[in-house]
């Protein structure tokens, strides 16, 4: 079991591409606090509603809301806090208004990418609109940080480019990564967490906790300096309830 995830009000994970391991990161995340006692919500953003079937059928006592709609996901967001600990979002497989909704609330996100060049560079999208809601929000919230996933191998010459390449996209790359593992990919199907998955799944659920520890290291270094600004100004922007867009140069 992972020692103790640092309480944050809300994580949105979130890419414009599927099948980068957003739903799984998302869950185990939720789960993770929710073991540790923390009273954890779900927003499910993802049109396909796959996290939201995996909590179901898994049993966690987990709050849960399945809405892709942007208003209702900032009024949820918002009401949530006053209740829970914790709160977890799994954003679009796109670049929906949905998102830019969970980045105008989140304090932390989480951007899960390939190795490849091409995945690489398509996030660059998602990360001016995580820079967009900075400005929006008159703040530095959301924090934020690129996670690689789908890594084969560290010394694999083209996971060592996609750390130098995703540095250069102005947010910081975790040192830990998402492998590729069979037990992290059975997970879903076998609606459980790797940590809960027996021996077979002892590397996956070690390397699992090792990015959670380093995510909750730097989110909370991150945003316990910006929290009191953040909220003053989240405070004018949710009073909107509308989704301010900005237009890009």
């Amino acid at each position: 079991m992972p020692a103790s995830f640092h309480t944050r009000d809300m994580i949105a994970v979130v890419n414009q591409k599927g099948g980068v391991g957003k739903t799984t990161l998302a869950v185990h995340i939720a789960v993770w606090h929710f073991e540790q006692g923390h009273r954890v919500a779900f927003i499910d953003a993802d049109g396909q509603s796959s996290s939201s079937r995996w909590i179901k059928t898994a049993g966690w006592p987990i709050t849960l809301f399945t809405e892709t709609r942007p208003d209702p996901i900032i009024e949820i967001a918002k009401d949530l806090r006053a209740t829970h600990d914790v709160i977890v979002a799994d954003g679009p497989g796109n670049l929906a208004e949905s998102t830019r909704a969970l980045l105008l609330m989140a304090d932390f996100a989480l951007v899960p990418c390939g190795v490849t060049v091409p995945e690489l560079e398509s996030t660059a999208e998602m990360i001016r609109m995580i820079k967009n809601a900075r400005l929006v929000r008159a703040g530095a919230s959301p924090q934020a940080s690129v996670v690689l996933t789908r890594v084969r191998n560290d010394r694999f010459v083209l996971t060592r480019e996609a750390h130098e390449a995703a540095g250069l996209l102005g947010l910081p790359v975790c040192a830990n990564v998402l492998r590729l593992r069979e037990a992290t990919a059975d997970s879903p199907g076998q609606r459980t967490v790797v940590w809960n998955m027996g021996r077979k799944a002892t590397v996956a659920a070690k390397e699992m906790n090792q990015l959670l520890e380093e995510i909750d290291k730097y989110a909370r270094k991150k945003t316990d300096n910006i929290a009191g600004s953040d909220r003053r100004a989240e405070s004018l922007s949710t009073e909107r309830l509308a989704i301010p867009r900005v237009v890009n140069a």
